[in-house]
Parts: C-alpha cells; structure tokens; sequence
C-alpha cells in the first residue's frame, strides 16, 4: 500500500525489485511463461537505474501510461502515480496501479533481454499472411492526407506489431497480479477496454479455450498469429456464443 505521496526513485526501485520476484513466482507457481528471461532480468536490473518523473499520461482516466522502459535496463514511474484514481479515490485502485505498472514495465525489460522475439515475428507474419489488409490500411491512412508515421506497408505492420507485444504484455502483467491478488485489478482491466486494441481480448479468448490456449497464441503460435488473428477469432468466438443463445 504506497501513501498519497509522490514516488520518489526510492520507490520506483522497490516497487521493480519487487515486481521482478512477484513475476518469477508467478511463473514458478502457474507453469506459465509469465517472464521467459526473468532470472536473467532479474540480474540486469538489479544494476539498473529507477526514475520518478512526470511522464504524460493518456486521456483516459485509468490509461495505462504510467510507465515507461529505457534499453537497457532504465525504468521509470510518473510520480503521480499515487493519485491516479482521482477524483474517485477508489480504496486499494492506487496501490493495485503502482504495482501494475512496474510489472508490465519489468516485461518489457524481460522482452528486451530476450531480443523482442515476438514483435519481430509478428511483423515478419503481418507482412507475408496479411498483406492485403496492410495494403488496404494504407489505402485508408492515404486517403486522410500525408502522414509522416507511417509510409509503407512495412512501418504499419510494425506498428501493429507493437500493439499485439504491448496487449500480450498487458495481459502478462495480469495474470501475474491476479495471481498475487491485487484489488481493484477488474476496475483497472475493465477501464483498458476503451483502448481501441483493448487487452482484454486475450482474457476474452481465455475464458471460453483456457488459460494454457491463450498462451500459446505468443508462445507456440508467435510468428503466425498476431492481432487480425485475434479479432477473427474473437469474432469466431461471438458468433459460437451467439447461436448457443438462439431459439
């Protein structure tokens, strides 16, 4: 439970350090690939550095921008983070959010360690299997006018890319708090559903196939899953759901 104070970098290193053993007895305890290179995370980040600082956040009220990973082995907390559940000031919210944070931080540095293995095979899977949905997405950002950010077929799967490693990283970072748990941690899940890639889609997939499936989609399956694939088979999943409901 942190104060209503503001972090201080003191505070920034105990809520990793401390992020890092959660992540490895999750994973110990589950048999699930919670942190893949987590013991060897674990030793880079011991000599890391740890930062508050005011970092800019999303618009939404519970968005997830409270963090932020530096290669190699920098991370920082928003300062603020204590007091992102005003005005509401939801019991437990603040002190569930400062931990959230440090795990998905501490994944992406556990990622990093590991060469960020799936974002390349999703990229390398977007630009061979759906390159006709690349095609028409950039049809589509064409016709809005110039757009400095993404100019081809390939900056735009990278981008996807992205979006598939940051919601596996979310729901990574859930699992290891629900496993230790963290109150409130629902509030925080539901709220990310406004994101337009909203990580709950994993946790969507895993109530109806199980958790071991949903690994799989970034563990067996990555290089030839990504997030086109996630949305057809969620829609799969609704339509399956929809006609049991059927008279």
């Amino acid at each position: 439970m942190f104060e209503r104070k503001q972090l201080t970098h003191e505070d920034v290193r105990s809520l990793v350090l401390g992020s890092v053993e959660l992540v490895r007895e999750a994973q110990l305890s589950l048999g699930l690939p919670l942190g893949p290179n987590i013991l060897e995370t674990r030793k880079m980040l011991r000599e890391g550095e740890f930062y508050s600082d005011s970092l800019v956040t999303s618009k939404c009220r519970y968005g997830m921008d409270y963090g932020c990973f530096q290669p190699p082995s920098t991370i920082m907390l928003d300062r603020n983070l204590p007091f992102c559940d005003r005005p509401l000031d939801i019991p437990d919210l603040a002190s569930t959010m400062c931990l959230y944070s440090a795990v998905h931080e501490v994944l992406h540095a556990d990622d990093y360690l590991g060469g960020n293995i799936l974002h390349e095979a999703t990229r390398d899977h977007m630009l061979r299997d759906h390159r006709d949905k690349l095609d028409a997405g950039m049809r589509f950002i064409q016709s809005e006018g110039e757009n400095d950010c993404i100019r081809a077929a390939a900056e735009l799967a990278d981008l996807s890319a992205g979006h598939w490693v940051d919601i596996v990283t979310h729901y990574r970072s859930y699992v290891a708090c629900r496993y230790a748990g963290a109150p409130k941690l629902d509030v925080i899940w539901d709220h990310l559903n406004a994101n337009y890639f909203p990580p709950n889609l994993i946790t969507a997939i895993e109530a109806d196939k199980g958790t071991d499936r949903a690994f799989e989609l970034f563990t067996e399956k990555a290089g030839s899953y990504c997030l086109v694939d996630a949305f057809e088979e969620l829609d799969e999943i609704g339509k399956r759901s929809a006609s049991t409901y059927t008279v």
